[in-house]
């Protein structure tokens, strides 16, 4: 599996450059509510996969948006869901995680009540759920579960670069099996399941 290894660190850096381009937004002002931030960084995700292949592995993302009427973020428990999708001849995996999304202002998440509700909220439907921290830095990733337990500061708590996630969660130390969609198609049917307002599904198979 050393191959996988190294293909995994890659997709993760790849991942992680695509999150950072989509902070200069942030930074340049363009962006100045979550949702349209998430909207960026999955959108930047799915573009910098298209057609990525390393270390015979070929990387593909998927992403969905509720768009529609009543799409108000009050509806739904999680602001994205990821699924991830793994199928090579020697290791198959399908599983994901809900995430909430809070910019950080002047150190500060906002109201840590409500967030502390909105992580209560996704931890009733799974076990694996995350708060991403937009700041003009970068995007840091705190557990939900450290969250509904403390009065600081989400930054104060311990935490991942969005690199260092999404390396966990392609190696599986992160992921929910509940959380898991077979194909682009029932990705909808999925992400309205389990409440996320947005879903963006990684899909990774041998290169042919």
């Amino acid at each position: 599996m050393i191959t996988y290894y190294h293909a995994v660190r890659k997709a993760a850096t790849h991942i992680a450059d695509a999150i950072n381009h989509s902070v200069e937004a942030l930074r340049d002002g363009r962006v100045e509510q979550e949702p349209a931030m998430t909207d960026r960084m999955l959108g930047a995700i799915e573009m910098s996969l298209a057609d990525y292949c390393v270390k015979g592995i070929c990387w593909r993302a998927k992403t969905l948006t509720d768009r529609g009427r009543g799409s108000q973020e009050s509806k739904y428990g999680a602001d994205f869901m990821g699924v991830l999708n793994i199928s090579l001849p020697e290791f198959s995996v399908s599983k994901g995680f809900l995430a909430q999304a809070k910019f950080i202002r002047n150190g500060s998440a906002g109201d840590l009540t409500e967030l502390k509700q909105q992580c209560e909220k996704m931890l009733d439907l799974s076990p694996d759920s995350f708060v991403f921290l937009y700041g003009q830095n970068g995007v840091r990733v705190v557990s939900a579960l450290a969250i509904v337990g403390t009065t600081l500061e989400p930054l104060q708590l311990y935490n991942r670069s969005a690199q260092r996630f999404f390396e966990e969660h392609l190696q599986c130390f992160i992921g929910d099996r509940d959380i898991q969609s077979p194909t682009p198609k029932t990705l909808d049917a999925l992400r309205t399941k389990f409440e996320a307002r947005s879903a963006i599904l990684l899909q990774a198979t041998a290169k042919p």
